[in-house]
């Protein structure tokens, strides 16, 4: 066979050759090629006009460190295939824009889809098959967390794993945010496999402090401004927002049996109907995109045949003609939300009524990813004052320059007069307490 390369603007080349030949064989399933109808970074091409990269370029770049890492490791055979195989298949089950779609539907998300595509979307199953018989069992044990030995697992979801170490460049590289950048190379050089005394298993994965601490602090700040600039961007989140009040109020008339058209197995999940994997595999980008643009009128039919809900229809008309709503900056004090939410809540049913909460969020925006679980922390090794900690206790010395959480208010712009004043204050009371 021949080999299979890929040319990748942040990697260069990433091949499937040799022994890694066969695996690219899943490249050529439905599950995997609908990776390629879902954007990865969600909304944030309203602001980022290169941030259009799907998840399928993503899954390569993840499977591409995990072949660099495994190796620079010395890890067996098997092990490495396991690893990389959890690496190229651990988005597989993501909804349509990305995690905007998971605050819709929180139980159902993006790893119990995952574990029920490699179970059951027979195609993906005999290609794993193909290539060693039990292998979907054994992916889907990463996502389940028995995967044994736990090194292996944190290669694949921990605080400095494959899936941050691809998303960080390609984000940071599609976006044009010079300030992703990080030292990749030196980071897999200063990764090792060794005994920790306070680990539950007798090899751990570990960085070491004094090849690569510089750049695993260099990674961290990259991190803190991707989220700070790009990911929670006060107009990306308003993209964002707008799109989970459109489809809670999808939910809402699909629940009240006043299902819109165009989107029938999303109404199959809100009123809890078990969907077949055939089925949630229609979902991605392109399939929401052609429903809001029949809701707004924008469809085959045009007017004549937009949503007859008149909020779908606005909330749809809004997002197709990119009217945004507005953001106000609150801060980043704790309790502040629960401090103004009742007179927010009051100011907008004045004019929206019933529906207001369609109109207006409070938006709580946090970064993720930093502070691990017990199986997820990272150890550093060597270090010339703690000899050995955790990845979590050196956060916590790390001026990292930005909050770890972000509120704002998201609202539709005809809101602004009678929220603004609230918001002002609310704001004010805060710096006040700072001076």
């Amino acid at each position: 066979m021949k080999d299979r390369v890929f040319r990748d603007p942040v990697h260069g080349l990433i091949e499937f050759r040799g022994a890694d030949r066969p695996i690219s064989n899943i490249l050529e399933t439905r599950a995997f090629q609908r990776l390629r109808r879902v954007k990865q970074m969600g909304f944030a091409w309203q602001v980022y006009p290169g941030a259009e990269h799907s998840r399928f370029g993503h899954a390569l770049g993840a499977f591409h460190i995990a072949r660099r890492v495994t190796a620079q490791l010395k890890l067996d055979v098997e092990l490495c295939h396991h690893v990389k195989l959890a690496a190229l298949l651990h988005d597989i089950g993501h909804g349509p824009f990305s995690h905007a779609w998971e605050h819709l539907f929180p139980e159902l998300d993006h790893e119990y889809w995952g574990a029920r595509i490699i179970g059951e979307s027979s195609e993906l199953r005999q290609a794993l098959d193909d290539l060693v018989t039990g292998l979907p069992a054994v992916i889907q044990s990463f996502w389940d967390k028995s995967y044994r030995p736990t090194f292996a697992r944190k290669l694949v979801s921990s605080q400095l794993d494959v899936d941050r170490l691809d998303y960080l460049l390609r984000d940071g590289h599609y976006s044009g945010a010079g300030y992703a950048t990080y030292d990749l190379d030196w980071i897999i050089h200063a990764l090792r496999i060794e005994a920790i005394r306070s680990s539950p298993d007798p090899s751990d994965l570990v960085v070491d402090y004094r090849r690569g601490m510089y750049a695993v602090e260099q990674y961290l700040f990259a991190r803190s401004y991707m989220y700070a600039q790009v990911y929670h961007h006060k107009a990306v989140r308003a993209a964002e927002w707008m799109f989970i009040k459109l489809m809670e109020r999808f939910c809402q008339l699909a629940r009240e049996d006043r299902e819109p058209p165009h989107l029938s197995v999303a109404g199959k999940l809100a009123r809890g109907v078990d969907l077949e994997i055939s089925e949630y595999l229609w979902l991605d980008d392109i399939s929401l995109v052609t429903a809001i643009d029949h809701w707004a009128g924008r469809g085959v039919g045009g007017e004549a045949a937009a949503s007859d809900d008149p909020i779908l229809r606005d909330l749809a008309r809004r997002i197709v003609g990119r009217e945004l709503f507005k953001t106000l900056d609150l801060g980043d004090e704790p309790g502040v939300i629960e401090r103004i939410q009742d007179e927010i809540a009051g100011a907008a049913q004045k004019q929206y009524g019933s529906v207001a909460r369609y109109y207006y969020h409070l938006d709580n925006a946090r970064q993720v990813g930093y502070l691990a679980q017990s199986d997820e922390e990272l150890h550093v090794v060597d270090h010339p004052r703690y000899g050995t900690v955790t990845l979590s206790r050196l956060l916590e010395d790390m001026p990292l320059g930005q909050p770890m959480s972000r509120v704002r208010l998201v609202c539709a712009p005809e809101l602004l007069p009678a929220l603004s004043p609230i918001a002002d204050a609310a704001l004010a009371r805060i710096r006040g307490r700072k001076r």
